[in-house]
């Protein structure tokens, strides 16, 4: 955003309010560490998932809008993109769950989990799958914004194949990691619990929120330049009807989760 731009106060005052609001909560996270450790870290789990799943949500639909196309995505790229390139701000965010995983995962104890679980379900493998998650995140997270950005600049074509052809093996690569760290970050939460549903739930909430985060950002633009030359109603019907989609997709995931559990009358679940 150009600093002469008419959004750009906005941007800035927004920028200064969120700074304020971080160093509130940071205030309020040290209180409640030296309250209750194990709350703290549970409380922060939460909250992280949150925050990561709007990052990795935004890097989604970039990679989505990259295959399929469409004007919504033209006009709301940069502000994906943006969301995407916070992954390793979560990164650093992601330390204090390390430092503090003996408190959340209790097969991280010696004897504390089943036999047949410590292949996967142990502290250097468990480090080593969320190191390879990031590193897969950051990766497609620093190019496809890059390609972007000289795509525009230059209008190369070769550069927009590039982006297509990166965005197909990412999508099935967010995938896999975004399933694995569901049962890593979560599931795992219950060492006895399982759900083979529980990563399309996960995934499924992630691109919700994304959705929903960049509807608001556009809608704060919408009136300022550079954007309000660009962005009409019909881009914000086209999000209306995406979010849309991704709330009955996250719905259907989520009942029939409970279904199952309900059905069977697993009492643990």
């Amino acid at each position: 955003m150009e600093r002469n731009s008419p959004a750009y106060p906005v941007l800035q005052r927004v920028q200064k309010m969120s700074l304020f609001a971080g160093m509130v909560a940071l205030g309020l996270c040290a209180v409640g560490a030296a309250l209750d450790l194990e709350q703290f870290f549970r409380s922060y789990l939460v909250a992280y998932l949150f925050w990561i799943g709007i990052t990795l949500g935004c890097l989604t639909i970039v990679m989505m809008h990259s295959l399929t196309g469409g004007a919504w995505g033209v006009v709301t790229r940069r502000m994906l993109e943006a969301g995407a390139q916070t992954i390793g701000l979560m990164a650093v965010l992601f330390v204090p769950l390390a430092l503090g995983a003996r408190h959340l995962y209790g097969w991280l104890e010696a004897g504390a989990h089943a036999a047949d679980r410590h292949p996967y379900l142990n502290a250097p493998f468990f480090f080593f799958r969320a190191a390879l998650y990031f590193g897969c995140w950051l990766l497609l997270a620093y190019f496809l914004p890059q390609w972007s950005r000289e795509r525009d600049e230059t209008a190369d074509s070769k550069l927009a194949r590039k982006i297509r052809l990166l965005s197909a093996p990412g999508l099935i690569l967010y995938v896999i990691t975004a399933t694995f760290a569901s049962i890593d970050w979560v599931m795992s939460l219950e060492p006895h619990w399982r759900s083979t549903i529980f990563g399309v739930l996960f995934m499924g909430g992630q691109v919700l929120s994304a959705c929903a985060f960049v509807i608001v950002v556009a809608a704060l633009l919408a009136r300022r330049q550079p954007l309000a030359d660009r962005i009409a109603s019909e881009h914000f019907h086209d999000l209306g009807n995406l979010l849309l989609s991704f709330v009955m997709l996250w719905a259907y995931f989520a009942f029939s989760q409970y279904l199952i559990i309900w059905s069977g009358n697993l009492p643990d679940e």
